[in-house]
């Protein structure tokens, strides 16, 4: 391998014309061959800084969803558990969800997960970790809610919003989008006055 810097150098490179060639010809049509290319290399370098095909899809997927992940942390991170729900429904239905050419290759790489064991394994992976953070974040905010249910709300705000991003560029009238955040939030403020009422009643 070269110098450490060089190397990430590279790597970086590559996982930079793997998501535009991802992006532009689908997941089947991003050979090597392609997206040695489009990085300037030899498929040999290729190989060298990123391994084989599955391994440069392992990384390329690393490459475009950790972002995402890390900023929904970094967006509930000092805050009072209760103050995180508000903010997680900021986050999920704001800006940084706005759609980019990086959904396209996740996009791609979940539907090319259908046919790949392995890729849909590694996919599965990395959206039930984001589901049991949602689903721990819905907890510590609302007492008594258990597991099941944290998990079943968790995953309906998954769908809610990934299925809010890929919508948004249809010309859609903007209170459909106003009026999706507001029904998330809705959901949270039931599923906590539901956990308070036996107290209120005790």
């Amino acid at each position: 391998m070269g110098r450490p810097s060089l190397a990430a150098e590279r790597r970086e490179q590559i996982l930079r014309a793997a998501a535009r060639s991802v992006a532009r010809h689908g997941l089947a049509g991003s050979t090597q061959e392609r997206i040695a290319a489009a990085a300037g290399m030899s498929r040999s370098h290729v190989r060298h800084y990123a391994g084989n095909r599955d391994e440069l899809i392992d990384a390329l997927w690393d490459h475009v969803i950790t972002p995402y992940f890390a900023s929904m942390r970094e967006a509930l991170n000092d805050r009072e558990p209760a103050a995180r729900l508000p903010a997680l429904v900021d986050y999920l239905f704001g800006p940084q969800m706005a759609r980019n050419e990086d959904d396209l290759v996740i996009e791609a790489l979940i539907s090319g997960a259908m046919h790949d064991v392995r890729l849909r394994g590694r996919i599965y992976d990395s959206y039930s970790r984001l589901e049991r953070e949602i689903a721990g974040t819905i907890r510590d905010a609302v007492p008594g809610c258990g597991p099941a249910e944290s998990l079943q709300l968790a995953y309906a705000l998954i769908c809610m919003a990934f299925g809010h991003s890929t919508l948004a560029p249809l010309p859609f009238p903007a209170t459909r989008q106003a009026g999706m955040k507001a029904l998330a939030g809705e959901l949270l403020a039931s599923l906590a006055a539901r956990h308070r009422a036996p107290r209120a009643n005790g």
